[in-house]
Order: C-alpha cells, then sequence, then structure tokens
C-alpha cells in the first residue's frame, strides 16, 4: 500500500502568509539530526529497516581503545587508562590482568597469547589467556598506535621522540624497519598482500607503504587531513579513513562524549573522509563529513562499513567501483558516542562502541523493528503546531506510525510531554503551544525481508505571535532633536545648552540618525523589541493632565520621535507610545503594547521679574527682585553691572529649587559703568527673563 497525503489549503496558506515554517524530511541531510534505532537512512534520503543490531556485553571503563579477535567468536579489549585487559567470551565481559604504564592502543593475538602495548614503557608485553603478564620484548617506540602479527613476529606502528617508526618485535628482540622524522607516528597498519605494509600517518595524514625489498618506505598519497586513523584492503583497493584533530583526543586520554541532536553538515571544512587507492594508485574521495570522525573501516558482506564519532554511526560505502545502488548510507546507530572497532564474529560483526563501553552484534539479516526521533523543531519563540503528512510505502506486513510531543526545554526530559498516540498522515497532534517539538517514525515488518519506505516528513507549523516588549521611553533634554536628515532650522552649537551639547557629539551623526538642536523640540527614543522579530509600528498620543489626548502619529517607524511643542500649551504631558506588529504579522493576529512616559513639563513662557530695584547703600549698590515662573522650577539668575559681562548670582536661600525665588545682592560701585543694571532669569526649559534698572530708582511688577 502506498499513500500520500496533498492539502490546497497548505499551499494556498502559505501564499497568503509566506513566513509561516515548514520543516522537509526527504534528503538524507535532513535526516542527520536525527536518532535512529534500527533505521537505515539511503543516500537518497528513504528510509528502511536496517540490519539488526544488538548489544552484547558492557565494560565499566569508559573507553574501549583497542579490540582484537579471540579466535573463537570473542575478543580481547583494552579500556580504561590504567592499562586494565577484558574478555568477551560466551556473552559475558570478564577481567583479563592489568600491565603496567599507560592506556593500551594496540593488541595483537600471537597463538594463543595476548600482546599488549602500555603507552609511555617502550616495551611489549605478553598475556597468556589465564591473564599472567611477562616482558616479550624491548621496542623503540613510546606510543604504539597498531599492531599486527607476522609468523612469530609482531609488527609495531608508533611514534618515538624522533618521530615515527615502524618496528618488528620477537620474543627478547626488536629492530626498526622504518622511520619518518616529519611525522608524529604512524597510526595505522594493514597488510598488502604482497609481503608489505600500509601506513597511515599523523601529522600530514600520509599513506604510505613499507616494501620489505630494501626495507624500502614510499608514500602513496599525502592526505588533506592531518591523520589517517583506519586503513582496510579489500579486492586490491585501499580504502582510507583520515581525520582532523583525532590523535590528540586518543593521547588525553578522554574522548568526547555523545553529542546531542545535530543540526545538518553545515561547515565549510571537514572533518573527516574515506577515500580510496584503487590498484593503479588512482586516488578517489568516497565520502567525507564536517561533524563526523572516522575511527574504524571494515569490508563485510560487500561494503565498506565505517565506525564514526560522535554519534557511534555506521556508514556503509559499495566496494570496488560499482554504481548500482546507495553510494553511501547510515546503516545503524549504536548509541554510544564512538563506533571504535569492528571484529568479526562468525557470520556476523562484533562493534565496539565508546562512552559508554559498550559490544554490539551486527547482523545481516533486517531488524523487525526500527525507530527514528527527529532533529529538534523550534518554534520562534512559541509555535502552534499544526498537520504533518507522510509519504510512505508500506508493503503487506509492514507498518510506519508517526507520533509528536512538545516541550519548552531544547533537550527532551521529563518535562516534555509524553509521545502522542499514533497519527494519521494529515492529523493534527493534540498539543497546546510550546517552544519545542519532535516527531518520532517507528517502521516494522512482521514478514522477514520486508520493509516500509518512508519517502518523505512534511512538518507545518505556526509561529505563536506575542506582542511587543517595552523595555521604556527616554525622553531627551529639551531641544534636542532627533532625526534623519539634518533639520532645515538647524543652529550653531553656541546657542546649545550646556547639558544638551553633552549629547550632540559635534552636532554629528549617531548611525543613520542626525542629533541637532531647536528650540521648542522635545525627542524621546524607544526601547522596545518584538519576541518574533516582527517589524513594528507605532501609534503616538501627547495626553495632557486635563482635556483629550493628541494624536501626533499613527504609524511612525522609527525608534525615535521629536515633535515640536512650540504649537502645544504649557502644561504637563504624557507621552503614551503603542507599539503594532500589524506590518509584518497575519492582519487577524497583529498585536500590541503601550507604554506611558512619566509626566514631562512643556513650558515656552519666560519667568517674570518683579520689586526689581538698585539702590545705593554704603560703597555698593543693593540689587533686589523677586522672580517668578507659572509652570517651572527656575535654575539660573545673573546680572550684569558694566553691559558686557554677566555675573552668575544665587537667591537668597541660596538654592534653586522653586518657581519663585527672591534675590538680594550688593554690587560695589566701583564695578558699575554708568547708571543701569540689566538681571536676567532662566527656567528649567531654557526660557529667560531680562530686565533694567536705573541705579536709585525702583520697578514694581
Amino acid at each position: 500500500m502506498r499513500w500520500m497525503t496533498l492539502l490546497l489549503a497548505a499551499v494556498v496558506g502559505i501564499a497568503v502568509h509566506a513566513d509561516q515554517p515548514t520543516a522537509a524530511f526527504s534528503g538524507f541531510n535532513d535526516w542527520l539530526g536525527s536518532e535512529t534505532r534500527g533505521v537505515r537512512i539511503g543516500a537518497d534520503g528513504r528510509l528502511r529497516l536496517a540490519p539488526n543490531l544488538r548489544r552484547v556485553g558492557q565494560l565499566p571503563e569508559g573507553v574501549i581503545w583497542s579490540a582484537v579477535p579471540d579466535g573463537s567468536g570473542g575478543a580481547y579489549l583494552s579500556a580504561g587508562t590504567e592499562g586494565k585487559l577484558f574478555h568477551y567470551t560466551g556473552g559475558q565481559v570478564k577481567p583479563l590482568g592489568q600491565v603496567k604504564g599507560g592506556i593500551v592502543f594496540a593488541l595483537a593475538r600471537l597463538g594463543q597469547d595476548l600482546i599488549v602495548a602500555p603507552t609511555g614503557e617502550g616495551k611489549l608485553f605478553r598475556v597468556t589467556p589465564s591473564g599472567d603478564v611477562k616482558p616479550f620484548a624491548e621496542i623503540d617506540a613510546r606510543i604504539v598506535w597498531s599492531l599486527a602479527v607476522e609468523g612469530d613476529a609482531v609488527i609495531v606502528a608508533g611514534g618515538s621522540e624522533k618521530g615515527a617508526v615502524l618496528v618488528q618485535a620477537r620474543e627478547g628482540s626488536s629492530r626498526r624497519l622504518a622511520e619518518l622524522a616529519d611525522e608524529t607516528a604512524f597510526t595505522a597498519l594493514a597488510a598488502d598482500g604482497q609481503g608489505g605494509w600500509y601506513l597511515g600517518s599523523h601529522g600530514r595524514g600520509l599513506v604510505l607503504r613499507y616494501s620489505r625489498q630494501g626495507d624500502r618506505l614510499e608514500t602513496l598519497m599525502d592526505t588533506p587531513f592531518e591523520e589517517v586513523r583506519a586503513l582496510a584492503v579489500a579486492d586490491g583497493h585501499l580504502y582510507i579513513g583520515a581525520d582532523n584533530g583525532l590523535t590528540p583526543k586518543f593521547s588525553t586520554g578522554q574522548l568526547e562524549r555523545r553529542e546531542g541532536y545535530l543540526q545538518a553538515d553545515s561547515a565549510v571544512t571537514a572533518r573527516s573522509a574515506v577515500l580510496r587507492l584503487d590498484k593503479e594508485r588512482v586516488p578517489e574521495t568516497l565520502w567525507q563529513s564536517a561533524q563526523s570522525q572516522v575511527y574504524a573501516l571494515t569490508a563485510w558482506k560487500g561494503q565498506l562499513l565505517v565506525g564514526t564519532g560522535n554519534r557511534s554511526r555506521l556508514f556503509s560505502l559499495p566496494l570496488g567501483r560499482t554504481r548500482d545502488g546507495d553510494p553511501f548510507a547510515v546503516v545503524q546507530e549504536l548509541g554510544t558516542a564512538q563506533a571504535t572497532a569492528f571484529l568479526p564474529s562468525g557470520g556476523d560483526l562484533l562493534v565496539v562502541g565508546s562512552n559508554p563501553a559498550e559490544l554490539h552484534l551486527l547482523s545481516e539479516a533486517q531488524a523487525t523493528e526500527g525507530t527514528l526521533e527527529s532533529k529538534i523543531l523550534r518554534g520562534a519563540p512559541l509555535a502552534d503546531w499544526g498537520r504533518a503528512y507522510l509519504d510512505a510505502e508500506t508493503p503487506t506486513g509492514t507498518q510506519v506510525e508517526f507520533q509528536f510531543r512538545t516541550g519548552s526545554t531544547e533537550t527532551p526530559d521529563a518535562t516534555w510531554s509524553p509521545w502522542t498516540p499514533p497519527l494519521r498522515s494529515g492529523e493534527r497532534p493534540a498539543l497546546p503551544p510550546s517552544r519545542f517539538a519532535q516527531f518520532r517514525l517507528r517502521l516494522s515488518s512482521t514478514r522477514g525481508g520486508a520493509t516500509p519506505i518512508v519517502e518523505s516528513v512534511t512538518v507545518h507549523w505556526a509561529h505563536r505571535n506575542l506582542a511587543p516588549v517595552w523595555e521604556g521611553v527616554d525622553p531627551m533634554p529639551p531641544g534636542l532633536v532627533i532625526t534623519r536628515t539634518a533639520p532645515p532650522d538647524d543652529i550653531g552649537i553656541e546657542r546649545v545648552p550646556l547639558e544638551t551639547q553633552k549629547l550632540i557629539p559635534a552636532l554629528g551623526y549617531m548611525g543613520a540618525e542626525k542629533r541637532s538642536f531647536r528650540r521648542g523640540g522635545q525627542s524621546f527614543v524607544f526601547r522596545v523589541t518584538d519576541p518574533n522579530a516582527d517589524a513594528l509600528q507605532f501609534a503616538i498620543r501627547l495626553v495632557p493632565d486635563r482635556g483629550a489626548p493628541l494624536l501626533l502619529e499613527k504609524a511612525w517607524k522609527e525608534r525615535f520621535f521629536s515633535f515640536d511643542t512650540l504649537p502645544v500649551p504649557d502644561g504637563r504631558y504624557r507621552l503614551e507610545v503603542t507599539a503594532s506588529d500589524a506590518p509584518t504579522a497575519p492582519f487577524n493576529a497583529a498585536l500590541s503594547s503601550t507604554w506611558r512616559t512619566a509626566p514631562f513639563t512643556v513650558d515656552h513662557t519666560p519667568p517674570s521679574i518683579a520689586e526689581l530695584s538698585a539702590l545705593p547703600e554704603g560703597d555698593g549698590v543693593h540689587i533686589r527682585f523677586l522672580a517668578r515662573d507659572e509652570t517651572s522650577v527656575l535654575k539660573e539668575g545673573a546680572l550684569s553691572a558694566d553691559g558686557e559681562r554677566w555675573l552668575q548670582i544665587v537667591p537668597e536661600d541660596r538654592v534653586f529649587d522653586q518657581k519663585e525665588e527672591r534675590f538680594d545682592v550688593l554690587v560695589p560701585r566701583d564695578a558699575l559703568r554708568g547708571d543701569r543694571i540689566l538681571v536676567k532669569v532662566v527656567d528649567q526649559h531654557n526660557n529667560e527673563q531680562t530686565a533694567a534698572v536705573t541705579v536709585g530708582a525702583a520697578i514694581k511688577r
């Protein structure tokens, strides 16, 4: 049976409001952020049931560094940072022994015994099946990355203080076969089938061949990576697993933990690749990734398996140059951080995982059930989750179930909703709005060899519109004007009050804004954001303490606003600003929020001066006057006794803190020029008044 649901309304909805999000999962990269168990992801993006994989063993240590077959379907393992050895046999993992030294990165089975190379010792040890440990040979290598058996000898690939070394060791003796001072170490080793050895290095990521004829070392390839971690030979072709940045992590004894739900590969620089040298030594890149790193390679059942981290995915690549089938696929996922080794186990394959340390058995038989949990879908910041449409083929005896869940944390936890019951394609989940969501596919088959095929999944949702969020509206000092271009009556800096000058950097531009001074101007700066990143417009009203509000702007677009207060009567006002996301939100979903400023005063009326007198008194002139303002507190007083310069004065109580202030000043007679004296007062809004008096006279107003 095959179904494909098509919804015309969804298409029409997208035309009406193009910003409504959808997520389509149909290509390989679309699925890479998912968690899979028993689901195969093909290069064409199709999902099928995978080869069966089951966990068969666990170790208390976090990382399994090396593994070799025991010859009976089991395996010898080195794990942890203290040289601990284990034996997997009969479905159980048992401690075998421990060798002195550091981490054991390499093992080899010589006869019934195990050859072990602990880091930093410069020695090989022989370990019997009963766990007895004794020295085997001293070697010129401080770190050993790979061991192989050649008759009664052991071939050692590693690094010394002088560079990369290849050593042959027999019991009680060893000799150096080859060295490469320019490389840190030989990190991979594989027999070439002609009595020689293929080698991979760390440093420049070289692929080399060591030939017995003349102990010759030949470079076959200079990869664009730092190191070659794995080599495999099949049908005369050499397969190479190359990485950046992996060997230093091994050296510290700490591999990275399993990564969470990933996004699709988006970085430009590849972290790893699988390359092939054919029989004519022609290189070809078969696969590369900006996220995964290659830990192990093996040829199995007509395919090359690639063990990767840090999601422990097993990739498969076709052997040879066949163009039939997928060029690559994800065939399984262990659920650990790394897949670090492959070992044959009868007709099956033992797969070694780390973080946590586990053993899994991969079978050629198809799994009967598999699940895929999608990458996390995100609302901005909340979403109403809509319908999902599943395109799948379900042969007789197979089934695909679709489920949905939501939550408020980026990583699913106990606070998330449970999975919904299985949903039909096009059925909307009954879930409340949330920030995050995820779907799950469950593929199953009751008929051997038959598998459902998922072609695509498309999920629809709408971001829940939220009202703009205000932080405040900041009033600027009276007279400061903010515009996109300079106002036509912009005046010079010398006429601007000092406190306003400090906010106008030489009347220059602040970004795209022009700040200047104009008498009667009043400006405000809006501090407001929209949770959905919608464009905003502002309705602006001037609200007096008494009387009806005055609409200044209906759909203002800027985050600042300036207006001329000269036509406005003196008094106390508030600015009411309503922010709306109507420019980009759907008409029937637009929201708004309002902010009212603290009261501010509009005052254009200058103070008055009364009771002004200038009477001789001794050697001076006594000047008295009363200043009063109807709206604002006075802030400045001054007098001029010579007609040229103003002398600042303070009121009788020495503090400018009232609308009415009385002044009483004695001026020395020798400071006078003529018999005329000027006085001046200024209010908080820079309105000023002056008056003149003749010495010996008094003026009453």
